[in-house]
C-alpha cells in the first residue's frame, strides 16, 4: 500500500522525486560567483547617517550630515508636529515645528559642534502654546565628524 501512495502522490501532486518526461538529470555547472569590480569603481561607502523618530501624528529625521530635522504631519488629527531636540554639549533644549498642516514636511538646520551626542524625539504639539501633546521616546544619536 505505501508504495501506491507515493505513486499517486508522485502522480497527482509532482512529489515523487523522479524527474518528469524530457527533464535532465545532468547536474549544471554553478555560475561563477567571484566577480571583479569594473575597472575604476572604487569608492568610499558609509553607513546612512540618518536616524528616524516616530509618534502617531509626527515623524522626525535627523541627518548627521548637515544636522537637518525634517519634521513630517503625518495625521489630520489637528495637532503640530514637532522635533524636540537637547544638545548634550549645550545642555539645552530646541524645537523644530511643523504647523502647516498634514502631508507636509518642515526641514531645520542646526550647527551642532562635530562628534556630540544629541537627543531628539518626535512630537505632536500645540504651536501656538508650545505644549507638547504626545511624544515618542528619546534618540541618542551622533553629529558628523
Amino acid at each position: 500500500m505505501p508504495a501506491l501512495t507515493l505513486t499517486l502522490c508522485g502522480l497527482l501532486f509532482g512529489c515523487g522525486g523522479q524527474p518528469e518526461d524530457g527533464e535532465s538529470t545532468e547536474v549544471l555547472d554553478a555560475p561563477d560567483t567571484q566577480v571583479m569590480p569594473a575597472e575604476g569603481a572604487e569608492g568610499t561607502v558609509t553607513a546612512s547617517a540618518i536616524s528616524t523618530m516616530s509618534v502617531f501624528g509626527a515623524s522626525v529625521s535627523f541627518n548627521s550630515n548637515g544636522d537637518n530635522f525634517t519634521v513630517r504631519d503625518t495625521a489630520a488629527d489637528g495637532h503640530s508636529a514637532v522635533a524636540h531636540i537637547y544638545n548634550s554639549n549645550t545642555g539645552s533644549y530646541s524645537f523644530c515645528w511643523n504647523s502647516s498642516g498634514s502631508g507636509t514636511s518642515v526641514t531645520c538646520n542646526r550647527n551642532f559642534a562635530e562628534g556630540i551626542l544629541i537627543r531628539f524625539r518626535a512630537c505632536t504639539g500645540e504651536a501656538g502654546t508650545g505644549r507638547l501633546v504626545n511624544c515618542s521616546d528619546w534618540k541618542t544619536v551622533s553629529t558628523a565628524n
